[in-house]
């Protein structure tokens, strides 16, 4: 017996002939429900972890494709340094030349320097006392070349 809106209805017995209610249709729907519902269940978790992959492959495809990225600016980097390092060691070793050559040609004004100082001792030596040649600021007559001058030297020491 159902109490439905404060109502008693009977329920029909059954009887096995095809009749509606009943103890057995009553079990078999329960059974069907439960079995929809493990079914419905089943489905949701597999969608779930399904899910759950998807959201755990697109993270590692993302994490992959930024080391990738930080990878390539790193390397992008390192080879502009290198750019860099081999430009300015190629400045470096063109000054480095023209220092080499600075130094080579001092050097030889240098030596040149005490060829005429060693020179003008030698001639001082020869007229017996220090002239000062006109192209120094001595004492001659107008504008008269150095040969001029060391030739009117030797005359005044005969």
């Amino acid at each position: 017996m159902k109490k439905v809106f404060g109502y008693r209805i009977m329920a029909q017995a059954d009887d096995g002939v095809g009749g509606t209610g009943g103890a057995g249709d009553d079990k078999a729907a329960a059974d069907k429900a439960a079995a929809d519902k493990a079914a419905a269940d089943k489905a949701a978790a597999d969608k779930a972890a399904a899910d759950k992959a998807a959201a755990d492959k697109a993270a590692a495809d993302k994490a992959a494709a930024v080391k990738a990225a930080a990878d390539k600016a790193a390397a992008d980097k390192a080879a502009a340094g290198n750019a860099d390092v081999e430009r300015v060691t190629a400045e470096r070793d063109a000054l480095q030349g023209q220092v080499t050559t600075i130094t080579a040609e001092r050097d030889a004004a240098v030596t040149e320097r005490d060829a005429f100082k060693a020179e003008v001792d030698r001639l001082t030596k020869l007229i017996g006392s220090s002239a000062t040649p006109p192209a120094g600021g001595g004492g001659g007559k107008g504008k008269q070349t150095a040969e001029e001058w060391l030739q009117e030297q030797l005359g005044k020491k005969e």
